[in-house]
Order: structure tokens, then sequence, then C-alpha cells
């Protein structure tokens, strides 16, 4: 239950480092090691669960768990040798770390994990000619882009996880992934389907408001491609990361998307898959 809780508090660390916690941990408060420190206290308390803090073990001998929650030792920001984590490695632990590498302004740079995970994560990346191609989108509700048009995009494509033999993943295999992700949406009509008034094997009639007035057109089913929100490049995004990430191998641990609108303008969607390569997933912008 305490794994449980910490994981689900994770992402509120990082809120909470830039808030009252930290000021009141650098105008010298509570005498701790560390401001991440005091937050796990203070986090723990707060929800009311019990704990002990700063217990001696016995094994291995003299080392210092931050927390204790019933049978379950936390470290805080730990520094551990080979010889140390081999002896923790049949107890419950979990360990709560800050890493200075976050994969966007997003991450908030908190890490939760077991003692005995892999922590070698490695990162490639996937910028091609062919991750490129030609759409048409409508934004009823603004004023420039509530006229059908198009946009020739292009897409960059990160994976992040375990390397195999030195790999994370076959660059060869992820183009081949990321190609055919592109080539199933070049030269679509991007809308939201909540404008669908009528759908066929053939066609989907379109109807909608728009800031110049009613549109209403028929369009092929094939050329269509139907979203759950707004044709927006953020949502465009999403559809591209649908289409990779399911396909990628089980050492992947996370995949992200940088879909390009134009020049210098884009969205980024970065998806962690579960860590036994299980293709459900969380999603984070």
């Amino acid at each position: 239950m305490s794994e449980k809780v910490l994981m689900k508090l994770a992402p509120r660390l990082k809120r909470l480092d830039e808030g009252a916690y930290r000021r009141a941990y650098r105008s010298g408060g509570s005498s701790v090691r560390s401001s991440t420190h005091q937050l796990v206290a203070d986090l723990l308390g707060g929800i009311g669960v019990t704990y002990q803090e700063n217990v001696t073990l016995q094994r291995p001998k003299g080392l210092v768990a931050d927390f204790k929650v019933k049978e379950t030792l936390v470290f805080v920001e730990p520094d551990f040798d080979a010889r140390i984590l081999a002896e923790l490695k049949g107890s419950k632990c979990i360990v709560v770390t800050r890493e200075a590498t976050r994969s966007d302004r997003f991450d908030h740079g908190v890490r939760v994990l077991g003692i005995g995970e892999e922590r070698g994560l490695q990162t490639i990346f996937l910028d091609d000619p062919s991750f490129s191609f030609d759409y048409a989108h409508i934004l009823p509700k603004t004023e420039k882009c509530s006229v059908m048009h198009g946009h020739t995009t292009s897409v960059l494509v990160e994976v992040i996880g375990r390397p195999v033999e030195g790999m994370v993943v076959d660059f060869a295999v992820a183009k081949q992934v990321v190609r055919e992700a592109v080539r199933s949406l070049d030269h679509k009509l991007f809308i939201n389907e909540k404008y669908v008034k009528a759908m066929d094997p053939k066609g989907v009639s379109l109807m909608f408001e728009t800031v110049h007035g009613e549109f209403a057109i028929k369009a092929p089913a094939q050329t269509t491609i139907l979203m759950k929100g707004e044709a927006t490049v953020e949502n465009l995004a999403k559809e591209v990361l649908e289409r990779i990430a399911p396909k990628m191998p089980s050492n992947v641990t996370a995949v992200g998307v940088y879909v390009y609108e134009g020049l210098n303008k884009g969205s980024h969607i970065l998806a962690k898959l579960h860590q036994d390569g299980a293709r459900d997933r969380r999603r984070r912008r």
C-alpha cells in the first residue's frame, strides 16, 4: 500500500518543492538532508501514514533508511554501492530520487522505483525526410483555421528503453514502424468526430458552425480520419503516437513524438509504457 501511495504522489513532489515546502526548508525550517526528504515526510504525514524516520538497519549493518512504512523501507536520494544493493534485494524497498535529465518541461524529475529495478535507460531519436506527410484540417472556432486548409508536416520520434545487446531498438525496425504510421496519415482530412452527421462505408457527411458560418461537406471515408477532439497539432501528435507505441518491443519504456506544423512550431507528447511491456499507456503532456 505504501508503495502505491508514493507512486501516486510522485508527480506532486515537484510542484510542492516549488511552493511553501521549499521556502520553509530554505528559510531554516526542519533540519533534513534535502528538500526532497522534507517533502516525503510532509506528504506521508499529511495523508496520515504512520512511519518511522531515520531507521538504522541490521542488514546491511549501520545503513540508515530515511523512512520505514510498515515493512517497507524508503530511501531518499541515496548513494548506494553494489554491495549494499545486493544485500537490500530481499527487502521491500523504495527509492525516491530527483534526476537532472528530463524529457521535457512537464517532467517533474522525481523518480520512484524499487530496489532491483534497472536504471540504465537510454534514448534514441529518429529524424528522417521520409517522416513527413500532408494533411488537411479545419478548426471551426478559430478565425484563420476555420477555413479548410492543409499543411506539410514532419515527425521526429524518440524511443526510451533499456538496451538489449547494446541497442534500445534496431534503427531499421523503428524507422519502418514510423514510416508505416506516417503513410497511414498522408493526404488525409482530420476532423473532430462530433461533426459527423451521417456515415456509410463510402463517405462521411460533416456539418458544423464556424466563425464564418455553416460548413457542410461529404468526404470519402478512406481519406477521412475522425478524431476524439479538434484536429489540432497536439491531437495529431497523439494520433501518430497511438500508431507507433503498440509496435515497440517490450524493453521500450516510453515513446515521444514531435509533430511540426510548418517551421519552428509544433507539439510534443511523451507516453510511458508499463515496465512489463504491456501496451496500456499513461499519457502526459
